[in-house]
C-alpha cells in the first residue's frame, strides 16, 4: 500500500502566497479558507475599530489594524486577527511598512461568528497567548460581553454592557463602555 506524505506549509511560504481573493490562515501548516463575515461582525469591528483607534490616536499610545491582520502563532501557524492594537513602544506606527509586523500586538480582538465552533476561540487566544500576546479580547455580540484573557491570569474576566473596560496596564488610561461595541 503506498503512502501519500503531505507536505505542510511554512508560515513564511504562506505570508509570500498570493491566495487570491478570500480570507486565509495557516493553522499547523495547512492552508484554511475562512467563511466571510456577515454584517453584524463587521459592525462590531468596527465600533471597536473606532473606540480603540481613537484612543491610540488621543493618546499618542498606539495604533490598531484590522481586516484579518496577520499574527505569527509560530513557523506553521498564521491567525488573521480582527483586530490588533499595538503600542508605540512596541512597534512604532512610524516603522510600519509593508511586511509582517515584527511582533506580536500588544492586544488581539477576536468577534464571535455565528460559524465559530466552541472551542475554536479558545483555541485562538491560547495561541495568540503563547504566540506572545499580552491581552487578548473575545467579544461576543449575542451575549452582548467582552472576555479578557492575560497570559499571566488563569481566569479571565467577563464584561457585560452595562460594564466598564478599565485599568488594563496594557492600554494605560483606556476607558470605555462595553455597550459601545454594540451600538
Amino acid at each position: 500500500m503506498a503512502t501519500t506524505t503531505r507536505t505542510q506549509i511554512t508560515a513564511s511560504e504562506f505570508m509570500n502566497m498570493d491566495l487570491g481573493d478570500g480570507l486565509f490562515e495557516l493553522v499547523r501548516g495547512e492552508i484554511v479558507t475562512l467563511s466571510p463575515p456577515l454584517y453584524w461582525h463587521g459592525f462590531v469591528c468596527g465600533n471597536i475599530y473606532a473606540v480603540l483607534n481613537d484612543f491610540g490616536r488621543r493618546t499618542g499610545h498606539g495604533h490598531v489594524a484590522t481586516n484579518d491582520s496577520a499574527v505569527l502563532i509560530n513557523d506553521l501557524t498564521v491567525r488573521g486577527a480582527d483586530l490588533c492594537y499595538y503600542s508605540e513602544v512596541r512597534w512604532p506606527r512610524a516603522l510600519v511598512g509593508q511586511g509582517p509586523p515584527p511582533v506580536p500586538p500588544d492586544l488581539v480582538v477576536e468577534v464571535y461568528s455565528p460559524s465559530n465552533r466552541p472551542g475554536e476561540m479558545l483555541e485562538k487566544v491560547s495561541e495568540y497567548l503563547r504566540a506572545g500576546v499580552p491581552m487578548v479580547w473575545t467579544v461576543h455580540p449575542e451575549r452582548r460581553s467582552l472576555t479578557i484573557y492575560r497570559g499571566d491570569d488563569p481566569t479571565p474576566l467577563v464584561l457585560t454592557e452595562t460594564d466598564v473596560a478599565e485599568n488594563l496596564p496594557e492600554l494605560p488610561g483606556f476607558q470605555c463602555r462595553v455597550a459601545e461595541f454594540f451600538a
